[in-house]
C-alpha cells in the first residue's frame, strides 16, 4: 500500500479533461487536495499490491483486501488526516472474477491509458530471430536505432555503480517526470539502491553513458517470467539524436528474449512507439471509491467518462504473426 498526496501541483489540467471527459469541473481541480489509499504501485503498472495463495477463494481475497484498507483507512484518520479515496491498480484481464465481487464492495471500476506489452515468441533465441519476424519496413527501423545509438556504452548497473552516480539519476528522472501528465510522487535515487541491493538480479538497471557520462537509464524487474519495465530517465538534449528511449526498448526486447521470459510488459504512455516493436494493448481495470458515501455515488459516472488516450497502433511483424 501507498498512500499519496494529490494537488494540482501533481497534476497536467489539459491531460486531465482528455482522459475524464471534461467530467471534472475547473474548479474542482484547482481545489484539490486529496490523499488517496494505493493498493498497488504507483510507478508500475499490474497487480503489484497484494498476493493471495491459491488455497483461499477470491471472495475471502476481496474480503482480506478490503477490510485490510478500511482498517488503514480507520488508522489514518485517527493518527493523521483522513484518506480521500481509495484506489487499487491495476488487474489483469483475467482477473475479472473480482469485478462483482468489488463492485459489491461499492468500488467503481475504470480504465485508463494501456498497458503495452512484447511477447517473446518461443522461436526467438537471439535479437536476430526477433528481428527476422518483422516486415521489411520495421526491421529497418529497429536497425536504424541500433545503429544511431551505437556510440551508446550500456552498463547493467550493480548496487556500487548505482549509489556512485544517484545525482545524475534523480535529475535524468526528474527530466521524465517533469514531461509527464500525472506525477504521483518523487524518486529518491537511494531506492534505487535499496532495490538493488534487495532484489540482486530481479531489479535491472540499464544506464547508457555517452563519453563517461550518463544520458539515460532504464529499470525493470523480472517478475515471475516477464519483464516489468519501471522507471525512464533522459537527456532530452541527446535522446532524439542519439535514440535513447528506443533503445532502452530494444534491450528489454533483447533481454526477454536471452533470459527466456514470457512478455516484456513496457506499461503505459508512448504507446505508438511501443507497438512499432511489436507491443500490443493489455485493457487494465482500476477500482476506486471516496471515503463519503453519497460523493462515492458521484464518482460513478465520473468514472465512466475516462477513456484512454488514442493512438495509431502498429503492426510491425509478418502477416503470418498475426494469423496465429
Amino acid at each position: 500500500m501507498q498512500l499519496l498526496r494529490f494537488t494540482p501541483n501533481e497534476l497536467n489540467v489539459d491531460a486531465l479533461h482528455n482522459q475524464f471527459g471534461n467530467a471534472i469541473p475547473d474548479k474542482f481541480i484547482k481545489n484539490l487536495d486529496a490523499r488517496v489509499l494505493l493498493c498497488g504501485n504507483a510507478f508500475a503498472t499490474g497487480e503489484h499490491g497484494f498476493e493471495f495463495s491459491s488455497k483461499i477463494s477470491d471472495s475471502q481475497s476481496i474480503n482480506i483486501l478490503t477490510d485490510t484498507l478500511k482498517q488503514i483507512k480507520k488508522d489514518e484518520k485517527k493518527a493523521h488526516d483522513e484518506v480521500s479515496l481509495i484506489l487499487l491498480k491495476d488487474f489483469w484481464p483475467e482477473s475479472d472474477c473480482f469485478v462483482n465481487l468489488l463492485k459489491d464492495k461499492q468500488y467503481s471500476p475504470f480504465e485508463i491509458d494501456v498497458n503495452m506489452v512484447v511477447r517473446i515468441q518461443p522461436h526467438w533465441s537471439e535479437l536476430g530471430d526477433y528481428l527476422n519476424d518483422l516486415t521489411t519496413k520495421f526491421r529497418t527501423k529497429v536497425k536504424s536505432i541500433l545503429h544511431r545509438s551505437e556510440d551508446l556504452n550500456m552498463i547493467d548497473a550493480d548496487t556500487e555503480y548505482i549509489e556512485s552516480r544517484i545525482d545524475r539519476l534523480e535529475e535524468l528522472f526528474y527530466n521524465v517526470m517533469e514531461r509527464a501528465d500525472y506525477r504521483f510522487a518523487a524518486l529518491n535515487g537511494g531506492a534505487l539502491v535499496e532495490l538493488k541491493k534487495s532484489m540482486n538480479e530481479q531489479f535491472k538497471l540499464f544506464l547508457y553513458e555517452l563519453d563517461g557520462k550518463i544520458v539515460g537509464f532504464g529499470t525493470a524487474f523480472v517478475n515471475d517470467g516477464h519483464l516489468d519495465a519501471n522507471f525512464v530517465g533522459l537527456d532530452y538534449a541527446v535522446n532524439r539524436q542519439l535514440s535513447v528511449y528506443q533503445r532502452i526498448l530494444v534491450d528489454f526486447i533483447r533481454f526477454g528474449i536471452e533470459h527466456n521470459l514470457y512478455s516484456v510488459r513496457y506499461g503505459r504512455t508512448a504507446e505508438e512507439i511501443k507497438s512499432t516493436l511489436g507491443a500490443e494493448p493489455v485493457h487494465m481495470k482500476l477500482y476506486g471509491k471516496h471515503r463519503n458515501s453519497i460523493t462515492n455515488q458521484l464518482i460513478k459516472p465520473i468514472l465512466n467518462h475516462v477513456r484512454a488516450r488514442e493512438f495509431k497502433m502498429r503492426k510491425p511483424y509478418k502477416a503470418a504473426y498475426y494469423g496465429k
